[in-house]
């Protein structure tokens, strides 16, 4: 499937970058626009999304909280991990679309949560938004578009009243942007 999305954007990208618009009309041509936009999120879908109905037939564990996003990987590492991260009563976990087939996922990465310190919702990479989670090693930081409105679920999940405060920050740093709009 994925294959022949790729097969498919590509001779619709080739055909709208070297087709003139006048041999096939304008509305014709303008018209491929939206199909091609279609197809990339298809492909995004098939490629990456993994569904919480996929999680479940893996996990063995029950689950209280899962979310949509992306690991974003130590320096140097390579691209996003994206996938489902999951809250169960032990542990994070984070679960991968399986390349091997259809409607399969994998387990990549497991926090226990005893060593789950705090977290924190705000500017994860310059331009992206997510959350960090502070381990007793690090930490560990998640992009998605739902950080803000995710807040208050992933702190429920995890049993917290509140969410735990990163250390404090003094001074003149304190009145700084980033300090002030958490």
């Amino acid at each position: 499937m994925q294959v022949l999305i790729k097969l498919a954007l590509l001779a619709l990208t080739f055909f709208l970058v070297f087709i003139n618009p006048t041999y096939i009309g304008k509305m014709l041509y303008y018209s491929l626009f939206p199909l091609l936009f279609l197809l990339v999120g298809l492909f995004y879908r098939v490629a990456y999304y993994v569904s919480e109905k996929t999680v479940r037939k893996v996990c063995d564990q029950q689950f209280s909280y899962s979310l949509f996003c992306a690991q974003v990987p130590s320096i140097g590492d390579g691209d996003l991990t994206r996938g489902r991260l999951v809250v169960t009563d032990t542990s994070l976990v984070l679960f991968q679309k399986d390349k091997k087939g259809i409607g399969r996922c994998k387990e990549v990465w497991r926090l226990e949560r005893s060593k789950l310190k705090a977290f924190r919702v705000g500017q994860v990479l310059s331009i992206r938004k997510g959350i960090t989670f502070e381990t007793e090693d690090g930490e560990v930081r998640f992009v998605t578009r739902a950080a803000f409105k995710q807040k208050d679920a992933l702190t429920k999940a995890l049993g917290w009243n509140t969410a735990k405060p990163s250390p404090s920050v003094e001074g003149e740093a304190a009145g700084d942007r980033s300090f002030t709009e958490l």
